[in-house]
């Protein structure tokens, strides 16, 4: 839909993405608003979140056309109109594009710290939101969007997150295969770190991992929040098993 020339279907399934990925909006003003079913209309912002930070969008559909350097200055007149300058200022910037920006466009968006993302790169990140409901933590993804690169290179930055995430999930799916290896070869009810250490460099890990980073991740696994794996705690930390 990004790639289309269906504005208005594209700015309600931007709207349902940020809601997907966690993000909310009281609506108390429908031209700064999250509506799932709604738009920012002519005047409003296409996409306005309040929570867990501000962020602030606008949304040009269309890959066949350049994106000028007017949607920039739109997001920043009616950032300022429905927002105030403090609130506008404090909020994170986006424009969700699909065609290239021109380079005046492109230079304005760096000089205003906003993050021109692609329509493909947001859905990467539903998708893996949908399919690993915790792996999407907006609080660690806020510093990647508060920092530069800004303008057409920020796309690179966000999906870089989204490939970092990705190979911690990798990560702990292996401490997990390795686990449950270990104790069908073994016949063990439980693994002590230092077993599971040696198990992990007899085999191919996804990353090199120490001690201590094997044995945070066992921690992590083993949370109730989780649940992945068992743990019985020891009087030290090395004499903590899992299972």
């Amino acid at each position: 839909i990004g790639n289309s020339s269906d504005g208005n279907t594209f700015e309600k399934l931007v709207r349902q993405s940020f809601i997907k990925l966690g993000f909310a909006n009281s609506n108390t003003n429908s031209k700064a608003s999250l509506d799932p079913e709604s738009t920012g209309g002519a005047g409003g912002l296409d996409f306005y979140c309040e929570t867990p930070y501000p962020v602030a969008g606008e949304c040009k559909a269309s890959k066949h056309e350049s994106v000028p350097n007017s949607v920039t200055a739109q997001l920043i007149h009616l950032g300022l109109t429905h927002l105030g300058q403090d609130r506008f200022d404090r909020s994170i910037k986006i424009i969700l594009a699909a065609g290239p920006l021109t380079n005046p466009a492109n230079q304005a968006a760096i000089g205003s710290k906003m993050n021109v993302i692609r329509p493909e790169t947001l859905q990467r990140l539903v998708e893996l939101k949908a399919k690993q409901p915790g792996s999407i933590d907006l609080l660690q993804l806020k510093p990647c969007l508060e920092q530069q690169p800004f303008g057409e290179e920020a796309d690179a930055k966000v999906n870089r997150y989204i490939d970092d995430v990705r190979e911690k999930l990798k990560v702990r799916s292996y401490v997990l295969s390795i686990l449950k290896k270990y104790l069908e070869t073994t016949g063990s009810k439980r693994a002590s770190v230092d077993a599971l250490s040696g198990a992990c460099s007899m085999s191919n890990p996804p990353k090199h991992l120490s001690r201590e980073e094997l044995h945070e991740i066992l921690v992590e696994l083993s949370s109730p929040l989780t649940g992945y794996a068992g743990r019985i705690k020891g009087d030290s930390l090395w004499r903590d098993r899992f299972y």
